[in-house]
């Protein structure tokens, strides 16, 4: 498998673990956090295109105990969780929490401080399609956003930070509110010092070549991400003004 984004740092010395989602600032964070999570820190590579001065993977390959997988994950997970043991690799690109927490042990998982962060559906998805046609972009071949947005698997991480269905960390900062949000999470580490996140990955979206948000692009958004808007309030753009408005006042 090549080196991709990592998905999760697990700092012992301040006792958290940072789940990693797509399109929301996740690279820059989980770098910035890298050069404070300490030696002991389980920290994986960045993609193999980004460069991040001071960053340090470490600790992510070695043995780890298969048995809580083989026995919770039925025959494809136990097949999953013997390569990975065969391959010392004890985490992995998109990692999810349940894996994570299955490796480092369910008592450090409850006992750390677990946050990850999201964002606006639709923005979250098409900051991913530009991201994802950047190379195309560059060619000048760029798919059409509404062919590709119908077509295409549309970034939700909801399975990343939840288990049976239900939130399984301790905070969701909102990539909306970046700074104050992760502060907040630094603050309940006792971690105290200054944010500077490097640039990591901003550049590929243009504001002179904006995408249009059909009605069917808004319907297939909303039903992908229904889990997230239902969970942390975002506005359903799919809905008319009158139930977006109502939406929105009860949070729902």
């Amino acid at each position: 498998m090549p080196v991709g984004s990592a998905v999760v740092i697990v700092s012992h010395k301040h006792r958290f673990v940072f789940v990693k989602t797509r399109k929301t600032a996740g690279t820059s964070i989980e770098a910035f956090l890298s050069l404070h999570a300490g030696d002991d820190a389980i920290v994986t590579p960045l993609h193999e295109d980004d460069d991040v001065a001071g960053h340090e993977p470490r600790n992510w390959k070695r043995l780890f105990n298969p048995i809580p997988e083989m026995l919770s994950g039925g025959a494809l997970g136990a097949r999953a969780a013997a390569s990975d043991l065969r391959r010392r690799r004890a985490f992995w690109n998109h990692m999810p929490a349940s894996q994570i927490r299955a490796r480092i042990g369910k008592g450090t998982w409850d006992d750390y401080f677990t946050f990850c962060f999201e964002r606006d559906p639709w923005e979250k998805v098409v900051s991913f399609y530009y991201w994802q046609t950047k190379n195309r972009t560059a060619r000048g071949d760029r798919p059409d956003f509404e062919k590709w947005a119908l077509q295409r698997p549309l970034p939700s991480d909801w399975a990343q930070y939840t288990i049976d269905g239900d939130v399984a960390v301790d905070f969701v900062g909102r990539y909306e509110s970046l700074a104050d949000d992760l502060r907040t999470a630094l603050d309940r580490v006792g971690l105290d010092v200054p944010i500077d996140l490097p640039r990591v990955k901003g550049q590929y979206r243009s504001a002179e070549d904006p995408v249009e948000l059909t009605d069917r692009v808004d319907a297939r958004i909303a039903k992908v991400f229904a889990r997230e808007i239902a969970a942390f309030g975002y506005l359903d753009r799919s809905a008319g003004p009158a139930e977006s408005e109502a939406t929105t006042e009860t949070g729902s």
